[in-house]
């Protein structure tokens, strides 16, 4: 892809050779799609973030101008063909800065940047207190953890919280029985509190199956679950275009839904038993982690969705069809590696034709100037995605 900046005709030609809307708009992995970038710039909202084959940055911008296919375009690109926001320069740095660029690695620093108040009051107060959230659920898995653990001696979180016994007796009795859970399944007593604090962070964005909250993305897939159900009981009854799209978003996330199910339903199996995921950390580390990564990357993007959908759920019926055909653009589409054998093929062309009835202008392309109450959308919708 050619440096510098772009004329609007080579950008269109830049589209015309990227990705496709049809059959051939569906990534065959994970990478090829990209990481959902929760930018407030209206163009690059939730633009997709991957790597070249030179390892340089380039964005995935779903029909970008109203054009059909999508979108590709470096980074170094983006300033010169639309105004960019402080809270999304500050981002794109942030990012630029990771090792990893996974849809966990970059939410983490999206809430940084985002808690630092450049975003608007109420999207740095959301974002503070999912970061909160975070923490504490961590300290949660890894205590559910260790009361696991302790049965194993015959004692369970209420021996740790006897009426009567002060902090310091609770650590000393926790101590001795983490102690004898060492001698059961064969770890250096000094080791096992590594062992529990490294389990706890792998596991803990979807959470343990015994666990009395559910994770993060756990919560997200119910979450979704009943966004589906709600739009198609919408598509019901709208009797715009719009309906369609809604049933097309439904079905994506029904099928989207299931393949996370069933990553769950593998991951609480390695999860079932305490002593083996302790004895044989290495090997349950990894396995957790494939399945924790697969959920992160199928579930990447629908929080911002759900956030949109829930802005307008009070709204008159046209300002929810055009938020459906805005949804429909950034539905994450699911990659071939993961679609299965089964799944019914969508009828992408016809779709794609009713999106275009339904493109919205977020910005003059004669100034490059923000269409500011379009950012004030954003941030508002960020802060309720936190």
């Amino acid at each position: 892809m050619a440096a510098g900046s772009h004329s609007m005709d080579e950008t269109k030609r830049i589209g015309r050779q990227s990705v496709g809307v049809a059959e051939e708009f569906i990534p065959s992995t994970f990478a090829e799609r990209g990481v959902a970038v929760p930018f407030t710039t209206p163009l690059l909202a939730q633009a997709r973030l991957r790597l070249d084959r030179n390892e340089q940055f380039e964005f995935l911008l779903p029909n970008f101008t109203g054009g059909k296919g999508v979108y590709v375009m470096p980074w170094k690109t983006v300033p010169s063909m639309m105004t960019v926001t402080l809270h999304d320069r500050l981002l794109f740095d942030a990012i630029s800065k990771l090792e990893v660029h996974s849809p966990e690695s970059i939410r983490h620093a999206s809430l940084e940047v985002q808690a630092s108040g450049v975003a608007g009051p109420d999207a740095a107060l959301a974002a503070a207190k999912a970061l909160d959230r975070d923490g504490q659920y961590l300290v949660l898995t890894q205590f559910i953890l260790v009361t696991e653990l302790l049965k194993l001696v015959g004692m369970g979180a209420a021996d740790l919280l006897r009426p009567g016994m002060n902090v310091d007796e609770s650590r000393r009795m926790a101590r001795q029985a983490l102690g004898k859970v060492a001698q059961i399944v064969k770890v250096q007593p000094e080791m096992l509190s590594a062992v529990v604090e490294r389990l706890g962070a792998v596991v803990a964005p979807v959470g343990l199956p015994y666990c009395p909250e559910p994770g993060r993305l756990r919560a997200l897939a119910t979450r979704l679950d009943e966004f589906c159900a709600e739009l198609d009981r919408w598509a019901n009854l709208d009797l715009s275009d719009a309906s369609d799209l809604a049933r097309f978003v439904a079905e994506v996330g029904r099928h989207t839904l299931e393949l996370v199910k069933m990553r769950m339903v593998q991951m609480d199996k390695v999860c079932a038993d305490a002593k083996q995921i302790i004895h044989g950390e290495q090997r349950f580390r990894t396995a957790i982690l494939a399945h924790v990564g697969r959920i992160s990357w199928l579930l990447d993007g629908w929080d911002f969705i759900l956030a949109m959908w829930e802005s307008v759920r009070d709204a008159p019926g046209e300002a929810q069809q055009s938020m459906v055909a805005d949804i429909s653009r950034l539905v994450p589409v699911i990659p071939k590696e993961e679609i299965a054998m089964s799944t019914e093929s969508f009828d992408m062309d016809a779709l794609a034709r009713i999106q275009r009835r339904w493109v919205r202008v977020n910005e003059d392309w004669r100034t490059g100037a923000l269409d500011m109450p379009a950012v004030m959308r954003m941030e508002s919708l960020k802060a309720g995605a936190a």
